[in-house]
């Protein structure tokens, strides 16, 4: 029986190394001898059960999502057997190309996913390449190359596509995003305000997350570290989930605050308004100069400056709330900042601070900052 082989020769069985084993898997399995099983690696549990984990090929080459985990308890037999296999792949897969050009793959994609926004400017990192055989939803087995990169711009719009091209018509059978919403959790408050911890007392602060790392770049709020310069457009991250960095002039975290308060000033403006505050993604940057005791809206950002003597750092809700109601007085209004108008452009940005205090704590303070 199949599940009651021994674990010498059922990891002999998936190595196959001579061509007796190839003859038993191909009994077993219904396998061909161009298939083969790749171990990508073992662990050993507190149980002592050694868990491996092969990655099914074919001519060398891996088929996409095809694995099997095989536990092998301390008696030396097999007591855990998952995972997935596909037969038949030589029926689909007449030939292997002498030739096989996964890096131009990556390059025309790229330039593809330019064209979503022709006029901005493109970021790319991760980028990642490789030939695989992809198995489409009717169980057709598709040599293709596999690519994925992230991709941002100055804009915002952040992500992370992978797509499985096909490598005799260039088509791309299967593109999805991969980027994954997570939440953020640290600190947040000063000593005015008191501590307090999202992801405890405020639910946890959007983030998006790739290979560990969170960034602060979110499809509706991004915030950026200045780290105590003047320009900077580059969303902060730190190695998920928990961020703490960092405490200055007697703010626990202010970039915590930043990217979770801007995520509510948005959400009151949609659920209220049915709009956007800005008709673009919300960015703040945090950290500008250094004893910087202001915070303003420059057109396209709000700036946090930190404090010095007078104010704390200048992240509280009412603050950014405020500020980027200047953002929707501008896209919504000729209400100059001067004179009589500019009391009624003032007056609307703090009635809308205080609104989005109310609009998350269900109270408000009028009091700005």
């Amino acid at each position: 029986e199949f599940y009651q082989a021994k674990a010498n020769d059922y990891i002999k069985l998936l190595n196959k190394n001579k061509d007796r084993e190839r003859s038993t898997i191909g009994k077993t399995l219904g396998l061909t001898r161009d298939e083969e099983f790749k171990l990508l690696g073992k662990r050993t549990d507190f149980n002592q059960v050694t868990h491996y984990r092969y990655q099914q090929s074919f001519k060398g080459i891996p088929v996409w999502g095809m694995q099997t985990n095989v536990g092998i308890g301390p008696d030396n037999n097999v007591v855990r057997l998952h995972g997935t296999i596909i037969l038949d792949t030589p029926r689909d897969i007449a030939g292997i190309p002498a030739s096989l050009d996964p890096q131009g793959a990556l390059k025309r994609m790229k330039e593809l996913h330019k064209k979503k926004d022709k006029g901005a400017q493109w970021h790319f990192r991760n980028e990642e390449y490789g030939t695989y055989i992809y198995i489409d939803k009717k169980g057709k087995a598709h040599l293709c190359y596999v690519v994925s990169f992230f991709a941002d711009t100055e804009k915002g719009n952040p992500s992370q596509f992978i797509h499985f091209i096909d490598v005799k018509t260039g088509k791309a059978l299967h593109s999805f995003d991969m980027l994954n919403y997570a939440q953020g959790t640290g600190p947040g408050g000063n000593l005015k305000t008191g501590y307090y911890y999202y992801g405890i007392d405020y639910p946890g602060f959007c983030v998006t997350e790739a290979a560990g790392i969170c960034t602060m770049d979110c499809p509706e709020v991004r915030t950026i570290d200045l780290n105590h310069g003047t320009t900077g457009t580059t969303p902060y991250s730190y190695t998920c989930y928990e961020n703490t960095h960092e405490e200055i002039n007697g703010a626990y975290c202010p970039m915590n605050d930043a990217q979770f308060f801007g995520q509510v000033t948005y959400d009151m403006y949609n659920d209220w308004y049915g709009v956007p505050p800005v008709p673009f993604q919300l960015t703040i940057k945090c950290h500008y100069n250094t004893n910087y005791e202001a915070a303003f809206w420059d057109g396209t950002n709000v700036i946090l400056g930190d404090g010095y003597t007078t104010f704390y750092p200048l992240g509280s809700l009412d603050v950014i709330s405020h500020e980027f109601s200047h953002g929707f007085t501008q896209n919504n209004s000729d209400l100059i900042y001067s004179s009589q108008s500019g009391g009624i452009n003032e007056s609307f940005s703090d009635s809308a601070g205080e609104a989005a205090e109310y609009y998350l704590r269900g109270a408000c303070d009028y009091m700005c900052g």
